[in-house]
């Protein structure tokens, strides 16, 4: 029986997605809770892809196989009741053996909130700016990012992956008044790419880079000088599939 099930967590207190040997993540903690309820089978959890540590998410999605049949209400009620709080499976399904959380996605979409102003409420969950940013500068940087691009200056050093070409299906800025919400869209996504897309951008609202500089940057891999926004502000928004 092959699960798909979407969860939704609060990423501070977890050193990312993906298991680690010696520090607490959202995968291993979920793997911890299985193996109590269901102590006799394998338990392999594949998730949409992994968030680094301090990164949330509103819509990861995972898929997990068992040999046997059983009760998605009274499993995952369980599941629920024993994983942290910060941390939540919100729907599940049974689905074609052939899914895989990881491989069978299409597309996968972020948001990254910034606060103008401080809040103890959204300390953890958005990156507090509150200088004189221009918005009409941050939403032409964005609409540049429409399209395939080669991101490797927007990305970490990972010389193991050879092609860096991403399609962005959407790039936009939104001004709620207090807040600036990022959203993106791609078909696949390097690693730290949207906080170095964030971070950067937020340098060309500021006068620290010019606009052409942001440009210069797509397709090109000899410059970097991105800057990195911090994690605790980015969101795994949603995961889609066919």
């Amino acid at each position: 029986m092959n699960i798909k099930f979407t969860i939704e967590y609060k990423g501070t207190n977890y050193h990312g997605w993906q298991i680690q040997k010696n520090d607490e993540s959202i995968q291993g903690h979920l793997k911890k809770a299985f193996k109590i309820v269901l102590p006799s089978e394998y338990i392999n959890i594949i998730g949409s892809g992994r968030t680094d540590a301090g990164v949330h998410s509103l819509g990861q999605v995972a898929s997990i196989k068992l040999s046997q049949q059983t009760n998605l209400d009274k499993l995952f009620y369980s599941i629920n009741g024993i994983i942290n709080n910060d941390i939540y499976i919100k729907d599940y399904q049974i689905i074609d053996d052939k899914f895989n959380a990881r491989f069978s996605a299409k597309s996968r979409s972020y948001k990254y909130y910034i606060s103008k102003n401080f809040s103890p409420f959204r300390n953890d969950i958005s990156w507090l700016i509150n200088d004189e940013i221009n918005f009409n500068l941050l939403q032409e940087s964005a609409a540049y990012l429409n399209g395939e691009h080669d991101f490797t200056s927007f990305s970490k050093n990972n010389i193991d992956i050879k092609n860096k070409k991403c399609f962005i299906y959407e790039s936009a800025w939104e001004d709620t008044g207090n807040s600036l919400i990022y959203s993106i869209k791609a078909n696949r996504f390097l690693h730290h790419m949207v906080r170095f897309i964030v971070g950067t951008s937020i340098k060309v609202c500021k006068s620290k880079i010019k606009l052409n500089h942001f440009i210069d940057m797509l397709n090109n891999d000899s410059i970097s000088d991105a800057y990195c926004a911090p994690a605790k502000g980015l969101f795994l928004n949603e995961v889609l599939y066919d």
